[in-house]
């Protein structure tokens, strides 16, 4: 998820339980059902020290609290060098020993760029950006095995890791750009993920790694998965987002259309994005990506008990994927409230307190007995 205007340009444009095939060596670990939140900012937000709390009102400890209710695994996103210091790898190696503390599974997002990358925006790392196509392959090579041998020395083993974050457009532009002037650039982009990919298979000895691919159009699966099948790239996992203000609000082409991915790849899907409004109001200055009724869907109220519905039909849909193919799903930024604090962080900085799972005086919502669905 990039949090600028230019992701809902590029959706217009873009939008319109073991197998008999399983591979006795792969990671993949079927028993597990995922039921993961992404909680990049909390490396951020634990400064200033948010009071969440349970539904009854009483103070709790975020981590502590969303694993008792049935979350299983954390995603952090990674950045290359962020002029800001958040999404660096010490904060990711530091949230990481607190996820395995817990005995969760933890899955790192690598984005390959130094802030947000999405389907309209893939900018290089700086350091990167004057190099040619080759130094860029030894490049990301490099960085991706560094940082999974410093996890792995410090026993943060991730269970998933993402090569690049919503990748429809390819990533690393114009590297490995695979859309508009340079949609015949798919050799190029598979080069750079089998890269990564190789890193990371190189330091997992011990095969515990599954590799995800993730899109953010669900729509856009097939072709885009289809385009790299000539390449053979070695990953586990399609990964996908789904965001009904920017995709399609029909329930039964979602569930369709997830079905035929299944079917069509023979491989995992997780919804490594998800989210839902509980209200179209506000707590802070800055105007909520979802906002008015058009963006929500018709058969859920942006209520806590419509979001609560919604979950319901979202795990059940992917419990439903033919050959116990849905694995997962992960909410983006639960956690990520509008609060009294920093100016960045607070009351005059957060898009997102409408969909979290903490309403605006910071108590869980019913959303989150989703999480202990069986």
């Amino acid at each position: 998820m990039k949090l600028t205007s230019s992701i809902l340009l590029l959706f217009i444009l873009i939008v319109s339980c073991t197998d008999s095939e399983s591979n006795d060596d792969s990671p993949i670990n079927n028993s597990v059902f995922y039921k993961g939140m992404d909680l990049s900012f909390q490396s951020e937000l634990e400064d200033y020290n948010v009071d969440y709390k349970d539904a009854n009102g009483n103070s709790v400890e975020l981590l502590d609290f969303v694993k008792s209710k049935g979350t299983n695994l954390v995603r952090l996103r990674l950045w290359h060098t962020p002029q800001n210091g958040e999404n660096s790898l010490s904060g990711v190696k530091a949230y990481a020993q607190k996820i395995k503390a817990k005995n969760m599974n933890f899955l790192l997002n690598f984005h390959y760029s130094d802030y947000w990358a999405d389907p309209g925006n893939q900018t290089p790392p700086v350091a990167w950006q004057n190099m040619s196509f080759d130094q860029v392959k030894v490049a990301i090579y490099n960085y991706t095995k560094e940082v999974v041998q410093q996890l792995k020395s410090q026993n943060t083993m991730p269970e998933m890791i993402q090569i690049g974050n919503e990748t429809d457009s390819g990533f690393l532009w114009n590297y490995g750009k695979v859309w508009d002037e340079f949609n015949n650039n798919w050799a190029n982009y598979a080069s750079l993920v089998s890269e990564a990919i190789r890193a990371v298979r190189e330091v997992d000895t011990n095969n515990q790694t599954q590799i995800m691919l993730h899109i953010a159009g669900i729509q856009t699966a097939i072709p885009f998965f289809n385009e790299l099948q000539p390449y053979n790239l070695d990953f586990d996992i399609i990964g996908l987002s789904y965001y009904p203000q920017f995709q399609t609000k029909d329930l039964n082409l979602v569930a369709s259309t997830l079905n035929n991915i299944a079917t069509t790849f023979s491989k995992p899907i997780f919804m490594v994005e998800v989210a839902y409004p509980f209200t179209l109001q506000w707590n802070d200055s800055l105007n909520n990506f979802i906002g008015n009724i058009e963006q929500t869907i018709p058969e859920f109220a942006p209520t806590p008990q419509g979001q609560k519905a919604y979950f319901v039909w979202l795990v059940t849909t992917i419990k439903n994927i033919p050959n116990n193919k849905g694995i997962g799903f992960c909410y983006w930024a639960p956690d990520w409230v509008a609060f009294n604090g920093n100016e960045n962080t607070s009351t005059n900085g957060t898009s997102w307190e409408n969909q979290c799972l903490f309403d605006f005086n910071l108590k869980a919502l019913p959303a989150l007995e989703i999480f202990n669905y069986n």
